[in-house]
């Protein structure tokens, strides 16, 4: 698998079989309480995001095509699969915490094979002490499969923290220069603004204290602050040398762009992003840092600010906070971790989470120098040291989910050239006859050609398809408590898992038999979230399109699977996705082994299943139903099941129409 706007917007977990993430960033800062909350948002077009992220921001469609003769249960090459991309970013909210949703659309059909592939992404929010999280929902991208009759590839879309900002930890003023005229209520927004341009620091602090202040308790405050005038006179107090004016400011400003997109628009106009981060740049000073990182975060929510982030944020953030603090080193870093406050590490990592979900966000994060061997380091040093609920771990598994997204296709790796290799033995095979009319495919496992030893000691992009990732991800799904957390873990396997290509076939193998993740994937689909559950699914309906699996999974999830199917409430969140995972993961087990399977034909959950068929408010898990009572009517020892059950043929035309029909015409 897979979220804030204030003091910082910000959070994206791709996801993720695929799911949906709004964006959140870091929280306002006020003299209030702090505040933390994050918000997942979803992108137009049906797009796929996962786990919580702060961010706001997601992936791009994406699509592949495969056209083939039937294939045997567990090979994907019989679909048209639509590969769906999912991205999250937060904002900050001062609403009481809630799960981000994330959602991803499969299903379609083919003959006698069962494929969802599905990747994720995640963004994340800044948040301070006390923030609370919200998610958003953002609209659904659309499938970008032109046929009905096959199931989409899905990827699990990178994940923002949220589309809403989070008020996380705002700060709260320990200023007493704003003295008798705060109290006394005699200030007002104009007066405060004049105030900023007096030439006396002390007056200077008042004012912007006061519109932090203010802009945290009073929505409507910062359209007045808008109004006058008072961004660009706070961006010029960035650049004073009196640090308690520095402050001041930067705290004002993260306040008035929470949730309010004008205001950030308007920063970044008066060139408030590099002097932000010129200020970051050079200031030692923590409760500085803190209200710059937390600024960024809320302006990383926003599309339209994201490039001019990534290029002038990204190297700061990284090489000033992220690689100092997260106690990776190559060497070259001459930077003590005790410099860095652990709320600034947070911030930082809630703004990248929401940077990740954009496409040229995601790239140059990939390529930056010790990026991905720091948020790695981190998280692997959280796990190592029992502590898997870190409030900085959910940020970094939601960058890595997001980066993950697409990875095959997207970064040349040891896999795209046996990928050209595995082609051209396939191509070979079909010329010379060695391939029949009927299974004339290029399978998964069968390409021939061997699969490659991993890097001894990975580095940047290399990281995201390692063992030690694999193992990161399935150790922190045994600790972590936080659904957030477990989804982007989820998200993040689902988009390694996603491809047509060796890559899929190997993290599947990874995952299932080398690192034994099966029993601890199953136990995602008995979570009391939704969101973890589709992120679960999702995943293991990847990992069943490989028949070296099938075999091992059956005996390890179908239980789980079958439960989900007889069991699961059509009241809660991704239902239809859920549903439509599960009928493929069960077709694509039970079909390679009718035996074992047959035993979990229950008439509670055929019962589910026709409830399915007949469930127009969901059509993919509809006609995943259908698909998959049509394949077990083909098969006679499982027909037999069915006949006990109360089907006949009639009742499987009515509930399979053509699919039914055209299936019979051949028996």
């Amino acid at each position: 698998g897979s979220m804030y706007d204030g003091l910082a917007d910000g959070y994206g977990y791709g996801t993720s079989r695929g799911s949906y993430y709004t964006k959140t960033q870091a929280g306002n800062s006020s003299w209030g309480y702090p505040l933390y909350n994050g918000t997942l948002k979803r992108e137009a077009e049906n797009r796929r995001y996962s786990s919580y992220s702060q961010m706001e921001g997601w992936g791009s469609k994406h699509y592949s095509k495969a056209v083939c003769s039937p294939a045997r249960a567990g090979s994907d090459y019989c679909f048209v699969q639509n590969i769906k991309s999912s991205r999250s970013e937060p904002d900050l909210y001062c609403e009481p915490p809630r799960g981000t949703l994330r959602k991803s659309q499969v299903g379609g059909r083919v003959e006698h094979k069962a494929t969802l592939n599905r990747q994720s992404i995640y963004s994340s929010c800044s948040t301070q002490q006390g923030t609370t999280r919200t998610s958003k929902k953002m609209p659904a991208r659309a499938l970008s499969c032109p046929s009905s009759n096959k199931p989409d590839v899905v990827y699990a879309q990178p994940v923002m923290s949220c589309k809403q900002d989070a008020v996380y930890g705002q700060a709260q003023s320990s200023s007493k220069i704003c003295g008798d005229e705060i109290d006394g209520g005699t200030m007002t927004i104009q007066k405060a603004i004049q105030l900023l341009c007096s030439s006396d620091d002390k007056y200077q602090a008042m004012g912007a204290y006061y519109l932090q202040h203010t802009c945290f308790q009073d929505e409507s405050a910062k359209q007045e602050v808008y109004r006058l005038g008072g961004i660009a006179k706070l961006v010029e107090l960035l650049r004073s040398p009196n640090q308690n004016v520095q402050r001041a400011a930067a705290g004002a400003l993260r306040n008035l762009v929470f949730k309010n997109p004008t205001n950030k628009i308007e920063t970044r106009r008066q060139n408030g992003i590099r002097e932000c981060v010129s200020l970051l740049r050079r200031t030692g000073n923590t409760e500085i840092q803190k209200q710059l990182t937390g600024l960024l975060w809320n302006l990383s929510s926003t599309d339209e600010l994201k490039e001019e982030l990534i290029q002038e944020a990204l190297p700061v953030l990284t090489d000033c906070v992220i690689i100092p603090f997260s106690g990776w080193s190559d060497g070259s870093c001459n930077r003590t971790r005790e410099i860095i406050d652990p709320e600034v590490f947070f911030n930082a990592t809630g703004c990248l989470r929401n940077l990740s979900s954009a496409d040229m966000g995601r790239q140059t994060m990939r390529n930056y120098p010790g990026l991905i061997d720091s948020v790695m380091t981190y998280a692997q040093n959280c796990v190592a040291s029992n502590r898997p609920d870190d409030k900085s771990v959910e940020n970094c598994i939601c960058i890595l989910h997001n980066l993950s997204y697409r990875l095959d296709a997207e970064v040349p790796n040891k896999y795209t050239q046996l990928n050209h290799m595995a082609r051209s033995v396939y191509m070979d095979k079909t010329l010379t006859g060695c391939f029949n009319s009927r299974s004339g495919k290029m399978e998964n496992d069968e390409y021939g050609v061997p699969l490659p030893e991993e890097d001894f000691k990975p580095k940047g992009p290399s990281w995201l398809y390692h063992s030690d990732a694999i193992r990161t991800y399935l150790s922190l799904m045994d600790q972590s408590k936080k659904d957030a957390t477990l989804e982007a873990c989820a998200g993040a396997l689902q988009n390694l898992t996603a491809s047509r290509g060796l890559m899929s076939n190997a993290m599947s193998q990874l995952i299932g038999l080398k690192e034994k993740g099966l029993p601890r994937i199953a136990r995602l689909l008995q979570s009391n979230s939704s969101e973890v559950v589709r992120s679960g699914a999702s995943l293991l309906s990847n990992m069943s399109r490989h028949p070296v699996l099938h075999k091992t999974m059956a005996h390890q999830v179908l239980p789980d699977v079958s439960r989900l199917l007889s069991f699961q409430s059509a009241n809660t969140n991704s239902y239809g996705e859920i549903m439509t995972s599960a009928c493929y993961t069960l077709r694509n087990l039970i079909m390679s082994n009718p035996h074992l399977g047959k035993s979990y034909l229950t008439s509670n959950m055929l019962n589910n299943v026709v409830s399915l068929c007949r469930n127009g408010s969901c059509p993919k898990a509809a006609e995943a139903a259908r698909l998959l009572l049509t394949d077990l009517w083909s098969n006679r020892e499982l027909q037999s099941v069915l006949k006990q059950q109360g089907f006949d043929k009639n009742m499987m035309g009515s509930l399979a129409g053509t699919t039914f029909r055209t299936l019979s015409s051949r028996f």
